[in-house]
């Protein structure tokens, strides 16, 4: 694993404050006992950061973050201005109980992924003794940085493509007592991000919702056909950051068709965040079949039964539903 540049950022505990103080920096060197110590952050961040995180959308539903914009943009410029511009973020949310911190902006690659670590130790008081040669020089310094070298806060992001990659992070902090337990300002205020689950659980969670919702027989058929629509149209959500919540406004349903989706997941997960695998929701609703009150039934895969299946509203709210191609196949099912 090699590191490309390693900076550093003093930054103050002025949440609120108007104007802010300059944030100053500098440039960490590749060597010495500095450098082996945020060498070996760097290392170990895939197995000391703990938390999946996700960068949030912007208050209008975007795919956009302000501060994914600042990481894209020194992970493609390192320099001391560019990495200032998170520092200062930093400071901006940073209050009087976390108090001042040093922040580390390490850079560098892992195979053929770029990876970006955001780290910041705390502040601390102390007392210097320098010893002369008949003296003792006793002094007591406000600023005393990795007094604990484990006491820290640290966020890892890696990918290969600057604009497609690096929404997904990992995160720890040392600074608490318990593990499951991070600084909300961190993850929320500073990073405007929030704990993840993965695409693949996400997924499942929302396409059961969408299956026993379209198989419950006490949900309107109208609601039904709505939420297959948008089974059918999510695919141009694949790979998206959305929740169960967000999939009914992004899909513009009916609030009748989101509360009947809503009413077959848990309310706490209602807003989890997820990136939608539609490779995931394919495996998970693949057939969709409909039942005419003539006793015929209609199946095919849940994301083509419309190209399949053409229909035209005829009288008295009925459908007449058409299909052409060759048999190339015939089953008998027993009835259950």
């Amino acid at each position: 694993m090699n590191i490309q540049k390693i900076h550093s950022y003093l930054v103050h505990a002025e949440k609120g404050n108007d104007p802010q103080t300059l944030v100053k920096g500098t440039e960490v060197q590749n060597s010495g006992d500095m450098y082996t110590m945020l060498k070996k952050i760097f290392d170990d961040a895939p197995n000391e950061c703990k938390h999946d995180i996700v960068f949030g959308p912007a208050p209008d539903g975007t795919q956009q973050n302000d501060c994914r914009d600042l990481v894209i943009k020194y992970i493609e410029k390192p320099t001391l201005p560019n990495g200032r511009n998170l520092a200062a973020r930093l400071q901006e949310v940073t209050t009087n109980r976390s108090g001042m911190g040093l922040m580390f902006l390490i850079l560098g690659s892992a195979g053929k992924r770029k990876r970006i670590v955001v780290s910041r130790f705390p502040a601390d008081n102390g007392i210097l003794a320098e010893e002369g040669k008949s003296s003792l020089d006793v002094k007591f310094v406000e600023r005393i940085f990795m007094k604990n070298a484990k006491a820290y806060k640290s966020v890892m992001y890696e990918g290969t493509t600057a604009h497609a990659d690096f929404w997904d992070g990992r995160a720890i902090d040392r600074q608490v007592n318990n593990d499951l337990d991070i600084s909300e300002y961190w993850i929320k205020d500073f990073l405007l991000s929030d704990f993840s689950t993965t695409a693949e659980r996400g997924t499942r969670t929302l396409a059961s919702a969408l299956r026993d919702a379209i198989n419950d027989k006490a949900i309107a058929i109208e609601i039904k056909e709505e939420i297959s629509s948008a089974v059918r149209l999510s695919r141009a959500l694949n790979k998206k950051l959305i929740s169960p919540k967000g999939f009914g406004r992004q899909m513009n349903l009916s609030q009748d068709a989101q509360n009947a989706i809503l009413s077959k997941i848990k309310p706490e997960l209602h807003d989890e965040q997820f990136r939608l695998s539609i490779e995931e929701l394919d495996r998970l609703i693949t057939f969709r079949t409909v039942e005419l009150d003539t006793g015929a039934f209609m199946s095919a895969l849940a994301n083509k039964f419309d190209d399949v299946f053409s229909k035209i509203n005829v009288d008295d709210g009925k459908i007449r539903f058409s299909t052409t191609g060759k048999v190339v196949d015939e089953r008998i099912r027993k009835r259950k």
